[in-house]
């Protein structure tokens, strides 16, 4: 059964304490630890979801080819035709060939409010979608069930991965005890038990700079060395070049050749330009599977069943507001699409989000001509080293090379290996705990992790390694603090809901919105 990835570290009966500070009570350790090892919702919750999704995901590829394309039509289709009643794009519209059985968005109990200046919001755009819309708390502090319920309700995300990713966010930048985070900066209320809580949990918030999900080469921010530790907000250059991308490889689309595109040129630029550029796994994986998280959640329909990764649908899921007098585009809280949006008919599971990031891997290494894209600079813009592959990164014999199972065994050894080296001076790693290392990553029968691949052995000798404990014991690093308390800023906001115009409306050719399909090794 899939559990919370990382939480069942604390599972073990045979946890002891011999790691006390001290100025932490043992009591309070505990306290905290039953109420991860304990908490009915969570474990309920992905138990249900679980078996829910599975059946979804039969019910889905059943009956899509055995009842007819219903036609895709929307009460705001007139509205959406009127430049005074909506915000133009540069790109044509796409329309889904196929919203048969889908779930309709926005809906009306989860209206779209702006976001306050002391709420939280931060380097995800499907988590602010998600706070502005209230299916997780507004202020942007939120708990790990409600992060795997919101994201299930509105994007149809698999058990196993959202509990892996919101997982992650809490062990590597949040409070464990209480399983809450901030989905942006850092902020106090996060902290359930104050001196003890920035023992068990460094608390950055999700802006962390690498600290779990956040990373060099990013889709849509700006790398945190290159933008006066500004990873947070959405950047309009970074954002035009995706939009070039798909002008030029998508075919309009914000598809997965455009994503792939798109990803090589911003690791090329990151590469070049950032002199602590850093692209290790697990946190050089976990940006490129969010890469595609914009063709694979944000696609109006199913992706590679009648769905398109159209430009109104994926800038308004961004925040990206275009200018048409100057070409220029500026930053607006994000909202699921205000003209209608129908989400994917079956859940993305943690292989499809495996099988991505293998995809995007190995088209960006063919664009550049360089198979080994992870590595990190030594201080320097252009000093990359310690590189190795995608392959490599797998490993063979137990992991299996590049390969679903190669990888997602080997993002899991670099997560527990990242664990490890966060924790090390506070928690016992001993045999028990290591035997209950299990959860999303359970279904590929992975080994019993030991630590980061071999590979990775170089990782911490790199200036942009990502500090243990940042808001604790390393408050700045490079100049800039992690733990700011900063939230995302906007350069307007659409409190009117008013949607994108229809920009020459014509119906997506057949594959032209494509699933991940790994490819050749590199």
């Amino acid at each position: 059964m899939h559990r919370l990835v990382l939480f069942a570290i604390f599972a073990s009966a045979a946890f002891a304490f011999p790691w006390l500070r001290g100025d932490a009570l043992a009591s309070d350790f505990r306290r905290g630890m039953e109420a991860i090892k304990n908490d009915p919702e969570t474990s309920n919750l992905i138990r249900d979801l679980w078996h829910q999704q599975q059946m979804e995901k039969q019910e889905f590829f059943e009956n899509r080819n055995a009842e007819p394309c219903e036609e895709v039509t929307s009460p705001n289709l007139g509205k959406r035709a009127t430049p005074s009643n909506c915000m133009t794009h540069p790109l044509p519209d796409l329309l889904p060939t196929n919203i048969t059985g889908l779930k309709k968005f926005p809906e009306p109990n989860y209206p779209y409010q702006d976001p306050k200046s002391t709420d939280q919001r931060g380097p995800c755009p499907g988590l602010n979608t998600l706070a502005n819309h209230g299916y997780i708390n507004r202020n942007g502090i939120t708990t790990v069930a409600q992060t795997i319920a919101a994201s299930a309700r509105v994007f149809n995300m698999g058990a196993d991965l959202a509990a892996f990713l919101a997982g992650g966010s809490v062990v590597f930048a949040g409070d464990i005890p209480s399983m809450m985070y901030s989905i942006g900066g850092a902020d106090a209320r996060t902290n359930s038990l104050g001196v003890v809580g920035g023992s068990l949990g460094t608390e950055t918030g999700l802006s962390g700079h690498l600290r779990f999900k956040e990373g060099d080469a990013s889709g849509t921010r700006c790398d945190f060395y290159l933008c006066n530790g500004d990873n947070h907000n959405l950047n309009p250059d970074v954002f035009a070049n995706f939009q070039n991308a798909a002008k030029t490889v998508g075919g309009g689309q914000y598809n997965v050749p455009a994503i792939i595109q798109h990803f090589a040129n911003q690791y090329k630029k990151s590469r070049d330009t950032n002199p602590y550029f850093y692209f290790f796994p697990p946190q050089a994986a976990l940006t490129i599977g969010a890469e595609y998280f914009h063709a694979g959640f944000f696609s109006n329909g199913t992706i590679g069943a009648g769905g398109v990764a159209n430009e109104a649908s994926i800038a308004s899921f961004n925040g990206a507001k275009f200018n048409s007098s100057t070409g220029s585009i500026s930053y607006m809280p994000e909202q699921i699409p205000p003209q209608g949006w129908y989400r994917r008919g079956y859940p993305l599971f943690l292989t499809e989000g495996i099988q991505a990031i293998i995809t995007l891997y190995v088209g960006a290494a063919a664009i550049l001509g360089q198979p080994m894209l992870f590595g990190a600079n030594t201080g320097s813009p252009g000093s990359f080293t310690g590189s190795f592959s995608l392959s490599q990164f797998g490993g063979s014999g137990n992991y299996g090379g590049t390969t679903v199972k190669g990888v997602a065994c080997a993002i899991e050894g670099a997560v527990y290996g990242n664990f490890i080296s966060e924790f090390s001076g506070i928690l016992n790693t001993g045999a028990a705990v290591v035997n209950n290392f299990e959860g999303s990553f359970a279904q590929y029968g992975c080994p019993v992790p030991s630590g980061a691949p071999a590979v990775e052995a170089t990782a911490p000798t790199y200036p942009g390694y990502p500090k243990p404990q940042p808001c604790k014991l390393n408050k700045m690093q490079n100049g800039y603090s992690q733990c700011a308390p900063d939230t995302n800023t906007y350069a307007s906001f659409n409190t009117g809901k008013v949607p994108f115009c229809l920009n020459s409306p014509m119906t997506a050719a057949p594959g032209s919105n494509p699933l991940p399909v790994p490819g050749v090794t590199v």
